[in-house]
């Protein structure tokens, strides 16, 4: 999945890849991660991951989008396949100074209505999560999920060309608003890395690799 995303976004903008330092590779508490991270010239930053756990048993692709140069929202998509039973989640935050819908990925939305909705509960981002996100959980649908997964991201980015251009400082600190958010209120993913890499660095790894809040120069040690 997070392939067949790399390969959209590499249709629509100019797209080079950057080292991610030391959370390139992360092994921590018998999971495996392996992370890469690619920018989008005029829009903003890809973080890809793929985590294995359980021998195998357990996996997880996960790509996140960051807008950085564009008043966009930031796009999450996350596939976890365990013991025959697979969940999707696919989600965008509003961390944008024009507050676009992102409408067209309704219809996305309606075409896999078919496959059953998964409940996440309440958390303190709903807010800022955009009505189009949409969570699915099932036995053995991984492939019309990775299906799913990739027309969404597709009408997403097509939606994204479409936003203004911003000033890349401000969208930055917009997306680090969010961030912050997320290590004071605590989030599923979050609550993991915290776990396996401390809070500092937990902090520098979302700020400056999975988000695009800023550079490492600019983190404390």
């Amino acid at each position: 999945m997070t392939d067949a995303i790399l390969s959209i976004l590499r249709s629509q903008f100019d797209v080079t890849g950057r080292d991610a330092g030391e959370f390139s590779n992360i092994r921590a508490r018998g999971m495996k991660f392996d992370i890469r991270v690619y920018d989008a010239a005029g829009a903003g930053s890809l973080c890809i991951m793929n985590m294995r756990a359980m021998f195998g048993l357990m996996k997880m692709e996960t790509a996140v989008f960051s807008p950085v140069s564009i008043d966009g929202p930031i796009f999450s998509c996350d596939l976890i396949s365990a013991f025959c039973t697979d969940t999707l989640f696919l989600e965008l935050y509003d961390t944008t100074l024009s507050h676009p819908r992102f409408d067209g990925l309704e219809d996305v939305k309606i075409k896999y209505s078919h496959l059953p909705a998964h409940d996440v509960g309440t958390h303190w981002y709903d807010d800022i999560r955009l009505p189009v996100s949409v969570f699915k959980k099932a036995q053995k649908k991984k492939a019309e999920f990775e299906l799913m997964a990739g027309e969404f991201a597709s009408a997403y980015f097509d939606e994204l060309k479409c936003c203004n251009p911003c000033e890349e400082a401000v969208k930055r600190e917009l997306n680090e608003q969010y961030v912050n958010g997320l290590l004071e209120n605590g989030g599923p993913a979050v609550d993991q890395f915290r776990k396996m890499l401390g809070d500092k660095k937990c902090e520098r790894f979302l700020k400056t690799v999975m988000f695009a809040c800023g550079h490492k120069d600019n983190m404390e040690e």
